[in-house]
């Protein structure tokens, strides 16, 4: 093979990649924007959130949710129906972040004693968070991404509850990403 030849096959093999990779990421973004969304704001709690087009809103004030967004039923068999819920509660005493999510992986593991709970820190609409995952043991089990932060004594609690084996779909956690970083609070 002459050092001609060597040259265009490197370009081909180059030009080959930068397609593929092209694609790729075109795909990749093309499938995550295909969701449309639609704009909730609370201004007497001081937040606003975009959710999944066609879910239905729900308020339940006495359950100490603020706003519950649920997906409609694909058929009549689905038990677990993905699900946001959004609640801000005042805090009785200053607690620490740290003091919060204890108390909240504590009141989790009683409440399901088969959840392992994971937990990273999180930027939300300016505030530093965190993003508490609990993942049942069931291959069944039910999964909550809560992001959580505290603002002036008041815990905002960002819930998003889904099957496991749903939640596991790549596609389902950019759509968990994507809505949660149109949470805005304190506007």
């Amino acid at each position: 093979m002459t050092k001609a030849d060597k040259i265009k096959l490197s370009l081909l093999v180059l030009l080959l990649g930068a397609v593929l990779f092209a694609a790729g990421y075109f795909t990749f973004f093309w499938i995550r924007d295909r969701t449309v969304y639609e704009q909730y704001t609370n201004r007497p709690e001081g937040f606003a959130m975009k959710y999944p087009k066609g879910w239905k809103v729900i308020h339940y004030p006495e359950s100490g949710a603020s706003v519950v967004f649920v997906k409609p039923k694909d058929n009549p068999m689905v038990v677990i129906q993905p699900n946001w819920n959004i609640s801000s509660t005042a805090l009785a005493e200053p607690l620490t972040m740290d003091q919060y999510v204890k108390a909240a992986n504590a009141q989790m593991q009683y409440t399901f004693p088969d959840v392992t709970a994971t937990s990273s820190p999180v930027l939300l609409s300016g505030h530093l968070g965190r993003k508490l995952v609990y993942i049942s043991s069931r291959d069944d089990g039910l999964v909550l991404v809560t992001y959580v932060f505290i603002d002036h004594n008041v815990a905002y609690n960002i819930t998003y509850a889904d099957l496991k084996e749903a939640y596991l779909d790549p596609k389902r956690r950019w759509e968990i990403e994507d809505v949660i970083r149109t949470f805005k609070a304190s506007f």
